[in-house]
């Protein structure tokens, strides 16, 4: 049997994790002198609301070596085959910690992938690999297949504040004045495994949005027709369902999937962040 996993920077919806049996280790978010598990028993609200009444922003960590090597061993009983698609290289120390459980593991049914990407991104691939575990393809060409593919992924966010940002050590203190007062929105994306800033907007959040949503869909627009992830991080359900609706209206994807970030992505973009994400033809 072939196992898919991730950590839970996937940020999908808990149905399609049930529904493909993917296994998620969480990362550590640690709030003051506390550690959480994401999506175990810390959430995205529970980080909001950390930081509005400490002005402290919460710290997250990988799992260690030990951590992977006991999810690891567990999932490979009963000779199964796993395969292992995490946040990009460049962004955490969680695919190091993950390779170096595969060595002192020395298993060669455990296969690592590095998503080079991060949120949804990650979650693209994952249900690709489920997909092709469910077409009957073996581990090696599962591997290959999304190894490739991880080249070839839309993932970008608006941030419309760079308070969290500046709090992680991301943006100057000017630049977060100048932005914030001027109502400048950047627009972040992946580049082989790193977040780089790839434009701005200016005005509200709410208003440039539906333009964004256009820019990525010209920009990159070789689509994988069978999904796609509105991922974000904001409280307005009718603004959410309004995007969600905006790029069903393109007939461009089968499915659109309203996601919510975990923990750890809150973390580092903080509130009302929204992306569209999405796979490109190779």
């Amino acid at each position: 049997m072939i196992r898919i996993c991730s950590d839970s920077c996937i940020d999908i919806p808990k149905d399609l994790i049930e529904e493909n049996n993917i296994a998620v280790i969480p990362l550590f978010v640690t709030l003051g002198e506390n550690d959480f598990l994401d999506g175990d028993n810390v959430f995205q609200q529970d980080i909001f609301s950390y930081v509005a009444s400490t002005g402290q922003l919460p710290k997250t960590a990988s799992r260690s070596v030990e951590d992977f090597k006991t999810f690891f061993g567990e999932l490979l009983e009963n000779d199964n085959q796993v395969i292992y698609i995490g946040i990009s290289s460049q962004l955490s120390s969680t695919y190091q910690n993950a390779m170096k459980a595969k060595e002192e593991l020395n298993n060669d049914n455990l296969f690592i992938v590095d998503s080079k990407s991060l949120s949804s991104g990650i979650g693209l691939l994952v249900i690709s690999a489920c997909n092709y575990a469910k077409q009957g393809l073996d581990a090696k060409s599962i591997v290959q297949k999304i190894s490739k593919q991880a080249d070839f992924n839309q993932t970008s966010f608006v941030v419309d504040k760079l308070d969290y940002l500046y709090k992680g050590g991301r943006c100057s203190a000017i630049a977060r004045f100048g932005a914030n007062l001027l109502k400048i929105k950047p627009r972040l994306e992946l580049r082989a495994g790193k977040i780089e800033n790839t434009g701005k907007y200016m005005g509200q959040f709410k208003i440039i949005m539906k333009k964004y949503i256009d820019d990525m869909l010209k920009k990159h627009n070789k689509f994988k027709s069978d999904i796609c992830f509105i991922t974000h991080t904001c409280q307005d359900e009718a603004f959410v369902n309004e995007m969600v609706r905006f790029v069903e209206s393109k007939g461009i994807f089968e499915k659109v999937v309203q996601s919510r970030a975990g923990a750890t992505i809150s973390c580092h973009c903080g509130e009302n962040t929204l992306g569209i994400l999405y796979l490109l033809e190779e």
